[in-house]
C-alpha cells in the first residue's frame, strides 16, 4: 500500500481532478488541479462533505443511487455529476472511484478521479442541436431534397417535398424499392447530369423532366454536388418544381401567339373598314351631289314656271342632301375614332382648348360667351384625337348654352386620389342626372336636345378616343343648371 506521504504527493502533483474521502464522505485531500478548477484554497475544502460541491440534483442522485451501490461494490465508473465551483459556475464531470478497505473489509477511504466534460458535452449538444435543425430544415424544405449513393443511385434520405411531389413514401425510397434512375423521364438526361457532376463537381439549375409515381411529368430545376458520407461518395440533389410555371409560360406563349394573330386580323379589319368607310362615303356622296345639282339647276332654270309649293319641295330636297352630307362626315369621324392608331407625345391641352374656343367664337361672332381656360395643362396622348375630344366637348358646351345670354364655358383640371382628370363645364340647359349613362351611346339624344343641331355621335366619339388612350370619361348635370364632362388620359 502507498504511504500517507505517497498519497499526499499524488494529490499534490496529479494533473487531474483527484480527491480522497474518508468513510463518512469527508474530503481528506485534493489535487492541486482540483483546487485550480474549483477555485478554492486547500484549507477551504478539507474536511467538508464531498457532496457539498455537487448541484442539488447531482447530490440527490449520489445519495440515493450512486453511494449505496458504491459501498456495496467498492467502485464506480464514469458517474455523470454536475459540480459547482466557488464562483458558481456549473461543470459537467464524470467521476470514477475505488474504495480502500481495512482488514475487516470496511471502506476506510475512497480515491476518485473527476474528468471535466463540460466543453465536450457543450460541443456534443451543439452538434445534436445542429443536426436537429438540419434534419427539420431538410425534411420541411419546399425544395425537393434527396441524398443518393453515387455508385448505384440508391436513396439514403429524402424530404417531405419529395414525397408530396413525386408521390413515393420515404420508406419506399430508403428501403431500396426505387432508385434515382427510376424517377428520370430520360436516362440520357440522367447520364448528362452525372457526367456534369463528374466533370465539374457540381451542377446548378439544370432543367430536367422527372416522372412521379403516377407517371405524370414533373419539370424541375436540378442542382447537385458530390459529398462524402462515412467514406462513401454520395450525391446531394435539390429540385425546384417549376411544372406549373412552365405550363403557365407555355399558355402565355400560346396566348401571345393568338393575340398576335388577332392583332393582325384586327389591323386587316381596320384597314378594310377604313377602305369601306371611304368607299361608302364616295358612293353615297356621288348620288347626293347629283340630286343636289339637279335640284339647283331646276331652281335656276325653271323657278319662274314652278308654283311656290314645288319650289318649297325642291328646297327641302336640297336641305336633306346637305344634312345627309353632314351625317356622312359625322359617321366617318366616328369610324376614325375606332380604328385610328394612338400616337403618344406631349400635348398642350390648354393650347388646343384655346384654339377650339377661338374657332367657336368666329363661327358665331354675335354671341357673348365667356371662356375660362386653365393654362399649362399638358399630358401624353395623340394631339389630333385629343383635339377631336375638345372640339366635341367644347362644341357641346357652346351649343347647349346658346339660350343663356351670360354663357360661361370652363376647361380645367383637378385630382382624385392623386389621379389627374380634366373637365369641361358650362351653364347651359343641362340634363337630368339619371340620364348621364346614356349620353355616350351613339345616335341617342336626350329629351330637350331636339331643338339643337346634331346626330348624337359626338360624345360616343369622345368615349372611344378616351378609351383608346386608356382613360375614362363621365358626366354630371342638372336640368336647367348646366353640365360638366370629365375625362382622364391614360
Amino acid at each position: 500500500m502507498p504511504s500517507e506521504e505517497g498519497f499526499h504527493q499524488l494529490h499534490e502533483n496529479a494533473p487531474v481532478m483527484f480527491h480522497s474521502v474518508d468513510c463518512n464522505g469527508r474530503l481528506l485531500d485534493v489535487s492541486n488541479f482540483w483546487l485550480q478548477v474549483m477555485g478554492y484554497q486547500r484549507d477551504e475544502v478539507i474536511g467538508r462533505q464531498s457532496t457539498e460541491f455537487l448541484t442539488e440534483a447531482s447530490r440527490r442522485y449520489a445519495n440515493e443511487v450512486v453511494l449505496p451501490a458504491y459501498f456495496r461494490t467498492g467502485f464506480c465508473t464514469n458517474v455523470p455529476y454536475q459540480i459547482v465551483t466557488k464562483s458558481g459556475q456549473i461543470l459537467d464531470v464524470l467521476l470514477s472511484a475505488t474504495a480502500e478497505r481495512d482488514s475487516a473489509g470496511e471502506v476506510v477511504r475512497s480515491l476518485a478521479v473527476l474528468t471535466d466534460v463540460t466543453e465536450m458535452r457543450r460541443t456534443k449538444k451543439a452538434l445534436q442541436d445542429a443536426e436537429t435543425i438540419f434534419t427539420k430544415a431538410f425534411r420541411s424544405s419546399a425544395t425537393i431534397l434527396l441524398i443518393t449513393k453515387l455508385a448505384d443511385g440508391r436513396f439514403i434520405e429524402v424530404n417531405d417535398s419529395f414525397e408530396r411531389t413525386l408521390g413515393y413514401q420515404r420508406s419506399e425510397a430508403t428501403a431500396g424499392e426505387i432508385s434515382w434512375r427510376h424517377i428520370w423521364d430520360s436516362q440520357e438526361e440522367r447520364a448528362r447530369y452525372l457526367q456534369l457532376l463528374q466533370d465539374q463537381g457540381e451542377v446548378r439549375d439544370l432543367e430536367v423532366r422527372l416522372r412521379n409515381k403516377s407517371g405524370a411529368i414533373v419539370v424541375g430545376l436540378l442542382s447537385g454536388e458530390i459529398i462524402e458520407l462515412n467514406g462513401e461518395k454520395c450525391l446531394l440533389s435539390q429540385i425546384n418544381d417549376i411544372t406549373e410555371r412552365k405550363r403557365a409560360a407555355e399558355e402565355v406563349e400560346v396566348l401571345h401567339t393568338d393575340l398576335a394573330a388577332r392583332a393582325y386580323e384586327l389591323e386587316i379589319a381596320n384597314e378594310e373598314l377604313e377602305s369601306f368607310s371611304y368607299t361608302v362615303s364616295h358612293d353615297l356622296r356621288k348620288p347626293l351631289t347629283t340630286i343636289s345639282g339637279y335640284c339647283q339647276v331646276i331652281l335656276d332654270l325653271c323657278s319662274t314656271r314652278l308654283d311656290p309649293q314645288c319650289q318649297d319641295f325642291i328646297q327641302e330636297i336640297l336641305k336633306g342632301t346637305t344634312r345627309m352630307n353632314e351625317l356622312i362626315d359625322t359617321l366617318l369621324e366616328y369610324s376614325r375614332a375606332t380604328y385610328s392608331k394612338v400616337a403618344r407625345e406631349d400635348v398642350d391641352l390648354s393650347e388646343l382648348a384655346t384654339e377650339v374656343a377661338l374657332e367657336l367664337e368666329m363661327s358665331e361672332p354675335q354671341r357673348q360667351v365667356t371662356f375660362r381656360i386653365e393654362q399649362g395643362l399638358t399630358d401624353q396622348g395623340d394631339p389630333k384625337l385629343l383635339r377631336v375630344v375638345l372640339e366635341n366637348l367644347l362644341g357641346n358646351a357652346w351649343k347647349y348654352s346658346a339660350h343663356n345670354p351670360e354663357a360661361c364655358i370652363e376647361f380645367g383640371s383637378s385630382e382624385i386620389k392623386g389621379k389627374r382628370f380634366y373637365f369641361v363645364r358650362d351653364n347651359g340647359i343641362g340634363f337630368e342626372g339619371s340620364s348621364a349613362g346614356g349620353l355616350f351611346t351613339a345616335f341617342k339624344r336626350l329629351p330637350g336636345a331636339e331643338d339643337f343641331k346634331g346626330f348624337g355621335v359626338g360624345l360616343a366619339t369622345v368615349e372611344r378616343i378616351i378609351k383608346s388612350h386608356g382613360g375614362r370619361v363621365w358626366a354630371e348635370g342638372e336640368e336647367g343648371k348646366g353640365a360638366a364632362f370629365y375625362f382622364t388620359v391614360g
